[in-house]
């Protein structure tokens, strides 16, 4: 409530005249959302009280509006940072999943990863490196373990590194492309109406890095918040392939799942750190999932080193 009269204050003082106003949404960072009506049109209204993923918004929205459907912006809004922006609607993938359209989602959202890739879009914004896969997979051990009071020794995060690093090498062999960093059913809406990839909207790209082309796939396809089809990720991996026969599909496999393992390491340790430090509970229900999810792509024998070492804390 005091947020919602916060916002309403400022509205009233930018001299924005509307018809209606409610609270949409937040997420796990500080950003929240509002529907607002103005001139008979919705439109969302973004707060964000953080500088640089409100200057990041803003930027990488303006690199991609040609190329996938990403949310126009009709108004930017300063000190504070509101943004005014147009509304997908009730579209989200999270809302609209079940199985008879499930396959036909998913392809749509593929197709729109594979027409960037295939523009080899790379815009000047910074590149995933082994110290940022590795910072993000300390996550786990500063978090999760200490939040289910698992002790560890300093010399199994040093060889964590190492093995990661090692494994890294391989990675780099396959095609860097721009990446969205958070692809899955929260950040995507099905757009009906437009045409071939368009079909698919994104949000929350405002942590776009470059880096390995499997990164947005496995975020999509291994999401902590949905049970996937092994039998349509495995689908969804050769349709991309047969799109790019310049990439390796050993190699290809191999980056797959070891992003996947970096990715659920860090996933963890964020959401414990948004249930121990914000006090966001909702997360912890996804924990088993990213879980399970982890063993299975650590039981793969190309990552028995990994295993070995992090089986016991899992």
């Amino acid at each position: 409530m005091e947020l919602y009269n916060f916002v309403k204050k400022e509205l009233s003082k930018k001299k924005i005249n509307y018809s209606s106003f409610e609270f949409l949404a937040g997420d796990a960072s500080n950003r929240k959302y509002f529907i607002i009506e103005i001139k008979d049109k919705k439109l969302l209204l973004m707060y964000d009280n953080k500088e640089k993923s409100f200057k990041n918004f803003i930027k990488i929205t303006r690199l991609l509006k040609s190329k996938v459907s990403v949310p126009v912006i009709h108004k930017i809004f300063e000190n504070p940072n509101f943004l005014l922006i147009e509304y997908f609607g009730k579209k989200k993938y999270s809302d609209l999943i079940k199985g008879s359209n499930r396959k036909k989602l998913y392809f749509t959202a593929i197709d729109s990863l594979i027409r960037l890739h295939f523009l080899n879009f790379k815009p000047n914004i910074p590149k995933y490196t082994k110290e940022t896969f590795f910072r993000e997979s300390k996550l786990f051990f500063e978090w999760y373990l200490p939040m289910n009071s698992i002790k560890f020794d300093e010399s199994i995060v040093n060889e964590f590194k190492k093995i990661l690093f090692f494994s890294l090498e391989r990675t780099l062999l396959i095609p860097e492309v721009f990446i969205h960093r958070d692809y899955h059913i929260d950040n995507l809406f099905f757009l009906g109406e437009r045409k071939n990839h368009f079909k698919c909207g994104w949000i929350d790209y405002q942590d776009a890095l470059i880096g390995p082309c499997v990164y947005d796939i496995v975020s999509l396809t291994q999401d902590a918040r949905i049970n996937f089809p092994k039998q349509l990720e495995h689908k969804i991996i050769e349709y991309y392939l047969k799109k790019f026969d310049n990439i390796n599909k050993k190699d290809f496999l191999f980056s797959f799942s070891l992003i996947a393992i970096q990715r659920h390491l860090k996933v963890l340790g964020i959401f414990s750190r948004l249930f121990k430090r914000d006090k966001k509970k909702n997360y912890l229900t996804h924990i088993p999932r990213v879980k399970k999810l982890l063993k299975n792509n650590l039981e793969q024998e190309e990552f028995k080193d990994f295993n070995s070492l992090l089986r016991k804390l899992i």
